[in-house]
């Protein structure tokens, strides 16, 4: 789900989204795109692994994991989390999945279910309107698997982070939203290179408690970030 803004002199990990003055929350760890994965240590259960915190509360994840969501028959999205997220890290992290998730659910049911719009505001709030909107209008949908990865929270100050994932779509398919029937030309986002890109997403704790996606931004290759999320 790759939205408007492009990453172009901009250096992640350096720098925040939100602007000077971020407290760099993983600059002591390399961005390894997959290195979980590539471990072999993900499951694919949907349990939690958590060491508890005081009194019992939410602690942190002790181990990745993987799962996967039906979004409709017919398409899935896989999330690989990274072990290490404590309670708030992985709040940030879900409103970044349940925003991709709950656009291509807008997506497949032609605008119908808006969820999506719940957890953004903003910039992100009018980029995700208008990709859903571009479906809407070509009276298409789809279908496929998509997959999140190499997931971490890159910087946070105060009540703001930013969240970096790696995402592959080559298993998405666009499909005439009245038959059901893939497109004869797939457009060229679909496949590699242009199909796996680095997501990055500006979120913001919000009065009510809970994390916003306030800004999107992405790296398409051929640029380095997005080299960094091939497999």
């Amino acid at each position: 789900m790759r939205m408007r803004t492009a990453l172009a002199a901009v250096t992640l990990g350096g720098s925040c989204l939100l602007g000077a003055g971020c407290a760099d929350a993983g600059a002591e760890r390399p961005f390894t795109p997959g290195g979980a994965a590539s471990s072999g240590a993900l499951t694919g259960t949907s349990a939690v692994a958590q060491t508890p915190g005081p009194g019992g509360a939410p602690g942190v994840l002790s181990t990745p994991w993987a799962e996967t969501v039906e979004v409709t028959p017919g398409m899935t999205v896989s999330i690989e989390w990274p072990a290490g997220l404590d309670a708030e890290q992985q709040a940030m992290v879900k409103a970044f999945t349940d925003g991709y998730v709950g656009s291509w659910k807008a997506v497949v049911t032609q605008g119908e279910d808006h969820t999506y719009l719940a957890g953004v505001e903003d910039q992100a709030s009018r980029d995700a309107y208008t990709w859903v909107r571009g479906f809407v209008d070509r009276r298409e949908s789809a279908t496929g698997a998509a997959k999140l990865y190499a997931v971490r929270v890159a910087s946070v100050t105060g009540r703001g982070a930013e969240i970096d994932a790696c995402v592959d779509e080559s298993g998405v398919r666009v499909t005439d939203a009245v038959g059901g029937r893939p497109l004869a030309r797939q457009p060229a986002w679909t496949r590699p290179p242009a199909a796996v890109y680095l997501q990055v997403a500006a979120v913001r704790k919000s009065d009510d408690g809970d994390w916003r996606i306030k800004t999107y931004m992405h790296a398409s290759y051929p640029h380095q970030r997005a080299k960094e999320c091939r497999r």
